[in-house]
């Protein structure tokens, strides 16, 4: 009985088989090639076994991206439940057998993510001649061994024990470096040779980690004359970014806490800039261009009064602002204030501080609505850093003013909301001004997300019931709209920061 079955069972399997007409093995080679390419090239490898036809397509594979994960040991298994950890000399040897039988044709992106340093060099050479040689358009070297979300706790550390590889002077030769559209460069020494031309059809560059001179940096920038997408991130060595030289295609700008940057100076203008460190001049040719902004200041410096005094008022077409402060001091808002005409969307990170007696106030917040008349959509993540103190009647009565009359506003969330008496006062100035809005959501957990704040592990439990129960007898209780949406944070979650 059991073998009537197994033949029904591979008969119904032919008879798809023919009926379909199509067959994996079938395909012409370039269609074989392309599904292969789709793949890691770890899996891509591993069909190799699975046919004759399939034993060489990989060969050819246009992805080829080298990591922890891709060249691991072995596969995830459900009792121990983590990859076996690889080490260096492993990952060393999969990387040069892999490109040792690559065809060396048809690469489009090459990544290498791992940690390595100059021990390694000869091995790193062979590979980044490989990229070269294959006319490799996008090319990744990362040799940091951690994320960027992590570098900023992680990368000092790694550093200090580390000696950073050292890109070879070839690599920059106009015969070799003329196809790259794309380079990535993490935790890697540079120092670009005197007869440096420049990559010809750049158009992102990224520097993470680099060793690499003030000179250096002006002399590749004022070379690639295609660039559109610039970034730089804990470059220690790197004192200014200046270039009087027009970078006429630059849109896109990413300046990432470079410790001992002092000025950025650059003739062009951009449509986004992100930028997180302490507080630099910012000049550019024009800032006409300029509609997204994304600044996180690692000192203390009141949000508002950068709005209005500050780099973002000089831009008057922005339309989407990002910005992270530590907020110690009121703040003085001019008679007449900027206007941001074009803001449609802000994000205020706050991190409000102050010890026994706090010098801010969260309710002058409420200029926004006078300074950005056109925005429809508005984000306060806040931590409250003083002392917790949820607002009840005893406090004095709570200050209402006349209404803004707000007529394009039309989200609001409001997060860290602990109950403070000005907290609520900015809640309910929001509410009572904002006349065609749809929705104010309003929760007392912790949201902020900017890298550059490292959050201790607090317990704020009491601080989210306390947040939910003011938000919900006063807030609820003047929305007359039905719009107003308090979140109740679950207890085995309010531990988190």
């Amino acid at each position: 009985m059991m073998m009537d079955s197994e033949q029904c069972l591979h008969g119904a399997v032919a008879k798809r088989r023919e009926a379909g007409g199509i067959s994996l093995y079938n395909l012409p080679m370039d269609i074989l090639s392309t599904i292969l390419s789709r793949l890691p090239i770890n899996d891509a490898i591993r069909t190799s076994v699975l046919s004759r036809k399939l034993k060489y397509v990989w060969c050819s594979h246009s992805n080829l991206t080298f990591d922890k994960i891709t060249m691991r040991k072995t596969y995830f298994r459900p009792s121990k439940g983590y990859f076996q950890a690889l080490m260096d000399k492993e990952f060393v040897t999969r990387v040069d057998t892999v490109l040792h039988q690559h065809s060396g044709t048809g690469v489009g992106r090459m990544e290498i993510r791992f940690c390595l340093d100059s021990s390694h060099a000869d091995h790193i050479d062979s590979w980044t001649s490989f990229a070269t040689r294959s006319k490799t358009k996008d090319f990744v070297l990362n040799l940091s061994g951690v994320s960027k979300i992590s570098f900023f706790r992680h990368g000092r550390i790694m550093r200090m024990v580390r000696e950073p590889y050292s890109l070879p002077s070839q690599f920059f030769s106009p015969n070799t470096c003329s196809f790259l559209g794309c380079l990535e460069l993490w935790t890697v020494s540079l120092q670009l040779p005197s007869d440096y031309k420049g990559f010809l059809n750049l158009k992102r560059l990224t520097l993470v980690d680099v060793s690499i001179t003030d000179e250096d940096v002006q002399c590749m920038l004022s070379k690639c004359y295609l660039l559109e997408f610039f970034e730089i991130a804990y470059c220690r060595m790197v004192t200014s970014i200046r270039l009087l030289h027009p970078l006429d295609r630059l849109m896109h700008l990413v300046v990432d806490i470079c410790p001992n940057l002092r000025e950025i100076e650059l003739n062009c203008s951009p449509t986004t800039l992100k930028y997180s460190g302490t507080m630099v001049p910012l000049i550019f040719a024009s800032t006409s261009k300029l509609t997204i902004v994304n600044v996180a200041f690692l000192e203390s410096q009141s949000a508002l009064s950068y709005m209005v005094t500050g780099f973002p008022s000089t831009s008057p077409r922005l339309e989407t602002l990002t910005l992270f402060c530590n907020d110690c001091e009121r703040t003085i808002v001019p008679e007449r204030p900027f206007k941001f005409t074009y803001l449609r969307n802000l994000r205020l990170e706050l991190v409000i501080s102050g010890q026994e007696i706090r010098n801010t106030d969260v309710l002058d917040y409420a200029h926004l609505l006078k300074i950005a008349p056109f925005m429809e959509r508005m984000e306060l993540l806040m931590l409250m850093r003083c002392q917790h103190r949820p607002y009840c009647k005893e406090d004095g009565e709570l200050r209402i003013g006349l209404p803004d009359q707000h007529a394009h506003l039309k989200y609001v969330r409001i997060s860290g909301f602990f109950g403070h008496k000005d907290q609520l006062e900015l809640a309910l100035h929001i509410l009572r001004s904002s006349l065609v809005l749809e929705k104010m959501e309003i929760t007392p957990k912790l949201e902020i997300t900017s890298s550059c704040l490292a959050l201790r592990k607090f317990n704020y439990q009491q601080h989210y019931v306390d947040g939910h129960q003011v938000a919900t007898e006063f807030v609820c209780k003047a929305d007359h709209c039905n719009v107003v949406n308090v979140v109740k944070v679950p207890v085995e979650t309010a531990t988190e920061a």
